[in-house]
């Protein structure tokens, strides 16, 4: 695992953490939506930085999937074609 996706890792839980939090201390709705608003005003910078890591873990990821279909694909046609020609 690299050190980057360690820290967007910590970043994301420290984040998730902290809402979770807000949400699920013993407040009422209204004051509880004024702390996330607060939250979120504070934090703009990094709530934007978290998105955008996310999305791109999100790509690297899908990407990742997306190679390993086709290198197994390419492993089945290879497969098959060998044993046509036996």
């Amino acid at each position: 695992m690299s050190r980057g996706y360690f820290v967007e890792g910590v970043v994301l839980g420290a984040v998730t953490g902290l809402v979770a939090g807000l949400l699920l201390a013993p407040s009422s709705g209204e004051e509880t939506r004024e702390k996330l608003k607060k939250f979120r005003g504070e934090n703009e910078d990094l709530f934007q930085e978290t998105k955008e890591r996310t999305e791109e873990l999100i790509q690297k990821t899908v990407d990742a999937i997306e190679r390993g279909f086709s290198r197994v694909s390419d492993s089945m046609v290879k497969s098959s074609t060998k044993r046509g020609k036996s």
